[in-house]
């Protein structure tokens, strides 16, 4: 979540230093350049990019320079916090915050070209046409390469959740490789509080290698496994009530569509609405009615939550022969993100990539606990063996 007192790493200082000096220097040798960051889920990349953007405005303010500098971001939600932020800021305009698409649009009629241009989940730019975006070229940092003087942009693969928006470093590299890149990582990550790193480790074991692995105690993060929505809701409620920002999120595994009527998460006894999008200027996590929605990876991706309680839906099972996770794509209920262009070719093995890169955006939102409820009987009896019996809560 971005904030005005923000204090940064050490790591993450040094990378905002290096990216300043970089686009410095790209401008005063008039050359076309692009600063890569990269980091998983919690790294703090948002708010490194925006610290990076508030130092280049403050320097082009005090040496009364015009320079045009912008921020992409091809997230609605996100780009609501950008532009509430920038109205409460005298450095920016809201209108140095766009959507990948409006700022090439803009660009190509005015045919001009901007001096620095940061982009935010560059993974979420497309990698095709889409007319529901209004994009009608093939890829989308390919045209803002056209229009401008220096990207600095954060790139994490692992966040892909589309087809139209196929990421993967091969295709980012060959993309940017004429324009002697520069590529730097955000190791740690500091969303998750206390002991966490027990956790983010168990997390990455289920969702990058479909292992569930053994998970003890950990000191100052809240993690819990429920036999019951229910009773998972109840708690995440009472979170909200004592440190707010606590929020019900699942898979897309529970059937909807998008502005048509009121669709329903349901497990056992448990029955909310899934979230509803665009929903006037303030960002679905910031607003109080949404204690009593789901949240999807739509709404949610990038943003903390103080507690995120999680359903795991039913395409996700456990097979007791394997011992592993088995991923079942007909029953993800996102059909858009599987939704194919012609000539396009992506095989079940990819579906099921982007349904894990969905799981573990789900599961590293929280800042002080992760609560989980899952839909398959294997795999939830499974993961209650593997953790202690102090962070299972029955119902029974």
């Amino acid at each position: 979540m971005l904030a005005a007192d923000e204090v940064l790493s050490d790591e993450q200082t040094e990378i905002v230093t290096q990216a300043v000096h970089f686009v410095e220097t790209s401008l005063q040798q008039d050359q076309k350049r692009i600063f890569v960051i990269e980091g998983g889920a919690g790294a703090g990349k948002s708010v490194v990019l925006l610290d990076i953007f508030k130092q280049i405005q403050e320097k082009n303010m005090q040496q009364n320079q015009q320079s045009s500098h912008y921020l992409l971001v091809n997230h609605a939600e996100m780009l609501k916090i950008y532009r509430d932020y920038a109205g409460s800021q005298p450095l920016f305009k809201k209108n140095q915050f766009l959507k990948p698409t409006s700022f090439i649009n803009q660009m190509d009629k005015r045919k001009a070209v901007a001096d620095v241009v940061l982009i935010d989940e560059a993974h979420l730019l497309l990698t095709s046409p889409d007319r529901y975006n209004k994009f009608k070229q093939d890829n989308q940092l390919v045209e803002i390469i056209k229009h401008a003087r220096v990207i600095v942009m954060v790139f994490d693969p692992k966040q892909v959740l589309k087809f139209k928006s196929m990421w993967n470093n091969q295709l980012l590299m060959r993309i940017i490789a004429p324009y002697h890149p520069v590529v730097e990582h955000l190791t740690k990550q500091y969303r998750m509080t206390g002991q966490s790193e027990a956790v983010v480790k168990w997390i990455d074991q289920l969702t990058q290698d479909r292992q569930v692995a053994q998970l003890t105690a950990v000191k100052d993060f809240d993690f819990r496994v429920y036999d019951d929505a229910t009773a998972m809701y109840q708690a995440i409620q009472e979170r909200n009530q004592q440190l707010g920002m606590s929020r019900i999120l699942a898979t897309t595994d529970y059937k909807y569509t998008v502005n048509r009527g009121t669709w329903y998460v349901t497990l056992g006894n448990f029955q909310l609405p899934w979230d509803q999008l665009d929903t006037g200027t303030t960002p679905w996590a910031m607003r109080p009615d949404t204690i009593n929605e789901v949240g999807s990876v739509y709404t949610i991706q990038g943003f903390d939550l103080n507690y995120a309680g999680v359903i795991i839906g039913p395409s996700i099972q456990f097979d007791e022969q394997l011992q592993q996770l088995v991923i079942d794509p007909h029953l993800y209920e996102d059909k858009a993100a599987f939704r194919q262009l012609k000539g396009q070719s992506f095989n079940r093995q990819a579906k099921e990539e982007l349904m894990l890169h969905a799981l573990e955006v789900l599961l590293k939102r929280g800042r002080y606990g992760l609560y989980l409820c899952i839909a398959d009987r294997r795999l939830r009896r499974h993961i209650l063996k593997q953790v202690s019996s102090e962070l299972c809560v029955s119902d029974k």
